[in-house]
């Protein structure tokens, strides 16, 4: 067996606890959360346009830019470029619905407050599968679902098409995470096929 066109999933971490004033932060965003379809999140949708966020954002702009140069490998003069980002808050019996982020290229999260054994699920694409087929056992090649186990502190970045969820919280505690999404920043395909684009964000 081989595997053909990964799907790339990329972990990593802060490497350093939040700090107070950082804590504080998050908590007044969430004040007044605007409900979603079975959590919260806040009604801020650039969380790390922040102050208070400027070493975080770094942190974070700075994986995305590792992720970009792994997988894209490109000569282009163009990056992922961090657009929105908000929080994303789960109490006890809530979750967060499978989903895909729409006018994204790479989107992630940053987990502030989680339970001990808890994390994010990737799910498989089979809206065009046309037969189903009991499994004795999942495996890298036919499970339904992937799951992640995370950590405070922990980075978590995937293609923005990838559906994902969260299951319900089931311990008495309030799950915090810092989702953002990306797009492409400078110039893509060639002058000489007609395709050269230049994307400027701001």
């Amino acid at each position: 067996m081989m595997n053909m066109f990964a799907v790339p999933l990329y972990r990593s971490a802060l490497k350093r606890s939040f700090t107070e004033e950082e804590i504080r932060f998050f908590q007044r965003e969430l004040r007044d959360p605007v409900l979603s379809i079975s959590n919260s999140s806040s009604k801020n949708k650039n969380i790390l346009g922040a102050e208070i966020m400027r070493d975080i954002r770094g942190v974070l702009q700075e994986n995305l830019d590792n992720f970009f140069k792994i997988v894209f490998n490109t000569s282009n003069d163009v990056q992922l470029k961090i657009t929105q980002s908000w929080l994303t808050s789960s109490v006890k019996g809530q979750s967060h619905h499978a989903h895909t982020h729409p006018n994204s290229i790479v989107s992630g999260a940053l987990y502030i407050n989680l339970a001990p054994h808890d994390g994010i699920n990737f799910y498989r694409n089979e809206d065009n599968q046309w037969y189903e087929l009991l499994r004795k056992e999942d495996s890298y090649y036919n499970a339904y679902r992937y799951f992640v186990q995370t950590s405070v502190g922990d980075i978590v970045l995937f293609p923005s098409n990838v559906k994902h969820g969260v299951q319900q919280v089931t311990q008495n505690i309030e799950r915090v995470s810092l989702s953002f999404n990306s797009f492409f920043a400078g110039e893509l395909g060639r002058e000489e096929f007609s395709n050269k684009l230049r994307i400027m964000l701001d």
